[in-house]
């Protein structure tokens, strides 16, 4: 059943639209800004309910994170090998549906992107995603259109993160019965992205619902520990020690250290089996789209 009374009155009154863009892209630059407060005594808390970051067991808001670039180094070594992109590409071949946003709510806000396109927008797919095109911020595109949007994005060099917010609820006006009909496939830059600017600020229990598929950053011999890695990685998951690269557990395997490295002495290997689908990296619930 779709939604009725208040919570359909609030949706339809606050939802984004293409009138209301402007205003919203503002509030996310807002909410950039308020990130790292999720740390402190009172406000966090608040934060995080208002966010819905507030119950893991009953609030699921999560994310995976993908490296677009196809050379990886199982990739060199094998061309069997499932690479990360698969997975988002295999996600739209199956999906139902599929929108393309105009324009990407993070690069178009505040101070406007100055190295990424701000109308290279995220992907929806399932059917709770028709109504952003209702709302006039998306179009529907054909699974080869979509898949295109993809490898545009890989040209780019941008770091693909599949989510699921359950805030997102309001954001986009979804019902309520359909928020599992619903996956996010975003194209984040590091400059503007709210979640990449905000790893290293925010809890560890909001962090750990951002995980890899099974990748991770490692230096290779040719590496002269220049520490551009080192500012890069969003989850400060690297450190330069004893003039050697140190990578955490705390890597995303994002990328985006291999594709700043000015001696491209940054990889990403395989170290863990990838699984067979994106939808089976999320827990608590399995989004069908």
């Amino acid at each position: 059943m779709p939604d009725s009374g208040l919570k359909a009155i609030i949706k339809e009154k606050v939802a984004i639209n293409n009138r209301n863009w402007g205003i919203f892209a503002a509030i996310f630059q807002i909410v950039d800004k308020l990130a790292g407060f999720s740390r402190y005594p009172v406000v966090g808390p608040v934060l995080k309910k208002i966010l819905r970051f507030d119950h893991p067991e009953k609030n699921y808001t999560q994310g995976v994170v993908i490296s677009l670039n196809k050379s990886l180094s199982a990739g060199k070594a094998c061309e069997n090998v499932v690479l990360p992109v698969m997975l988002v590409e295999k996600a739209i071949r199956e999906s139902s549906y599929r929108a393309i946003m105009h324009k990407c709510i993070c690069r178009d806000g505040g101070r406007k992107c100055k190295d990424y396109p701000a109308d290279f927008g995220c992907i929806f797919i399932g059917e709770g995603s028709r109504v952003t095109e209702e709302r006039g911020i998306s179009r529907s595109v054909t699974v080869d259109e979509a898949l295109d949007h993809v490898r545009k994005g890989a040209r780019y060099g941008l770091v693909c993160q599949c989510i699921w917010v359950e805030a997102e609820e309001f954001v986009w006006g979804i019902d309520s019965d359909r928020m599992h009909h619903f996956l996010e496939i975003c194209f984040c830059c590091p400059c503007c992205c709210v979640a990449l600017k905000n790893y290293r600020k925010v809890d560890k229990d909001i962090q750990d619902r951002f995980r890899s598929v099974g990748w991770k950053a490692r230096a290779v011999k040719e590496c002269s520990a220049c520490g551009v890695c080192e500012t890069r990685c969003p989850k400060q998951a690297i450190r330069i020690e004893d003039n050697l690269v140190r990578v955490s557990e705390g890597c995303i395997g994002c990328g985006l250290c291999a594709a700043a490295c000015p001696e491209n002495a940054m990889d990403l290997v395989q170290i863990s089996p990838m699984k067979q689908n994106i939808h089976e990296y999320f827990f608590g619930f399995y989004p069908e789209v």
